[in-house]
């Protein structure tokens, strides 16, 4: 049976058209690198990486909270070491001004220090992050949590803590308060009301000009001890919270980066011996077209 001129030119157009479709194709392939380059190449696995892709945005995202958390928090933990230097010191010093020997000049000198300690903790108080937001201040993270007045420190801040979302369901404080971490410290037996660590300075200062201090002076500055150790095991539990969390995030998106790598990345290797393949086909065929095109009706009757 024979072919047709025409039907035989157009089986050979449609032959070379196909094949040059079929290496645009794997070029796109190799440049992109993916083998799923639209939803009708195959939509269950396209909808299966766009899925995943998404997951790994949100897991990505997850990494950069912990990474702000971990640096927030690793700061709390700084000053609260800090803090507890100073309080200890605050403590020394308290037992040294219950001693009834001391002179007026030797009870001034514990309390100048005791001033400048305290002025050393509303430093430490007025902490700012990375970002320049004040760690302590709550919500209210654009200025200094703490001013000093005519009366004595005080707090401006809120009772707020900054959160971040861990992972889904998950998320922790990413430091204290000032409210809680400095003016919360002890309570006042009479009142029963709450007393900051500047007040209770302020107090056992006063107290200094007048003689010895007492026990309730001392407890005072004992409880600030015990205080600032309580919320360093808070700030401790919070980054291993934040740290078991990371670790959890790290091995789930290895496993998706996996799982969207079978589905989506092209074979380079497969791809480019292919695309050497099929240009080799693709010349010879528009070869072979070409002599066969230049033979006219008469030359084939000849």
């Amino acid at each position: 049976m024979q072919v047709g001129t025409k039907v035989f030119y157009q089986s050979q157009i449609t032959s070379m058209t196909d094949l040059q479709t079929k290496l645009g194709r794997i070029q796109e392939e190799i440049s992109s690198g993916k083998k799923l380059l639209a939803p009708s190449d195959d939509p269950g696995a396209y909808t299966v990486a766009t899925r995943l892709n998404q997951s790994v945005s949100a897991l990505e995202q997850y990494g950069r909270n912990i990474g702000m958390a971990k640096s927030r928090l690793s700061q709390e933990d700084s000053v609260l070491q800090s803090t507890s230097t100073i309080v200890t010191r605050l403590n020394e010093l308290a037992i040294q001004g219950a001693n009834g020997t001391n002179s007026n000049v030797s009870r001034d000198a514990i309390a100048k220090e005791m001033d400048q300690l305290s002025e050393q903790l509303m430093a430490l108080g007025n902490s700012v992050d990375a970002n320049g937001d004040y760690l302590f201040a709550g919500y209210k993270s654009n200025k200094p949590p703490f001013e000093k007045t005519p009366d004595g420190i005080i707090y401006k801040g809120d009772t707020g803590r900054k959160e971040v979302e861990l992972a889904q369901g998950v998320s922790t404080p990413t430091s204290s308060n000032g409210q809680e971490l400095f003016m919360n410290v002890s309570r006042n037996a009479t009142t029963n009301q709450s007393v900051s660590i500047f007040e209770t300075i302020k107090n056992t200062v006063a107290a200094l000009k007048n003689g010895p201090l007492d026990n309730d002076h001392l407890k005072g500055v004992h409880d600030a001890i015990d205080h600032f150790s309580t919320y360093q095991a808070i700030c401790g539990s919070r980054m291993q919270k934040v740290e078991t969390a990371d670790s959890n995030r790290v091995g789930q998106l290895t496993n998706t980066k996996t799982t969207l790598s079978t589905i989506q990345d092209a074979d380079l290797a497969s791809l480019a011996s292919e695309l050497q393949q099929k240009s080799l086909t693709l010349q010879a065929a528009q070869s072979v077209f070409a002599k066969i095109s230049q033979i006219s009706l008469f030359n084939y009757l000849k």
